[in-house]
């Protein structure tokens, strides 16, 4: 894969907040400093959004990178899988059935034939419409978890509730009752913010400006940025085993 430093940085400081965060989420399981109020209040809401679009977008901007999707998909979604397989089994109560890495790789992998049609656009008008249309499909699609369309439920359209049933329902986006992962990513309405992502590449890759940004680092992050799938995998195991010590030792 090509590296561009300035992605593999602004991808770095992603990192740095998801770690954040789920430090946040783990004092919080651990009964530490933060509390379910703000844990699940409007400011922790936008900060863990803005992580996920971030990495989705970048992720998709990133597509053209590549050179072996398939691999690459299928390394990605296994990682997703064995957290699901894991988390299930030996952390039911903070099972992750459906999470960002089983999105990303199955967004890697859907992309792999509609690319070879979307690769041969040229015009930079065409590929700014389709982020618009991207982008317009998101807001609408951004509810779909809760059944309907649209973003107010009395201006919305409500969904048949027949669709909201099973696992493969809830791994499209129709999400039934009683479902429960603390890392939840269906493929509507996210693979939108991955298109998004996928035609901001088209938009500005010939571009002065993003020729000249392309070696812009911030030394070390955009290493980080570069090795974000083996600091995903291993930073919830540390966090976790670190604060399970530390209280059970007393320290705290």
């Amino acid at each position: 894969m090509k590296r561009n430093d300035f992605i593999d940085t602004l991808r770095g400081l992603a990192i740095i907040s998801m770690i954040a965060f789920h430090t946040c989420w783990m004092l919080n399981h651990f009964g530490l400093a933060i509390s379910n109020e703000a844990l699940f209040g409007t400011a922790f809401l936008v900060w863990e959004r803005s992580i996920c679009i971030s990495f989705i977008a970048i992720s998709g901007f990133s597509f053209s990178f590549g050179r072996s999707h398939l691999r690459s998909g299928l390394i990605v979604f296994g990682a997703g899988l064995i957290i699901m397989l894991v988390t299930c089994l030996f952390l039911p109560d903070m099972r992750i059935v459906f999470g960002i890495l089983t999105f990303l790789g199955s967004a890697m992998l859907l992309m792999i034939f509609p690319d070879r049609k979307l690769s041969k656009i040229s015009s930079r008008n065409v590929s700014v419409l389709l982020f618009c249309v991207s982008l317009f499909l998101f807001v609408l699609c951004y509810n779909i978890n809760k059944g309907y369309l649209g973003i107010y439920p009395n201006m919305a359209i409500i969904l048949p509730k027949s669709l909201y049933k099973g696992y493969l329902a809830a791994y499209i986006g129709f999400m039934e009752p009683g479902f429960a992962s603390v890392d939840y990513f269906s493929i509507l309405p996210w693979i939108f913010i991955y298109l998004c992502g996928y035609f901001l590449h088209k938009i500005v890759k010939d571009t002065n400006a993003y020729v000249q940004t392309a070696k812009l680092r911030i030394p070390g992050i955009n290493v980080l940025g570069r090795h974000s799938l083996a600091i995903y995998l291993i930073h919830p195991i540390i966090l976790y085993v670190g604060l399970y010590l530390t209280v059970s030792l007393g320290l705290i």
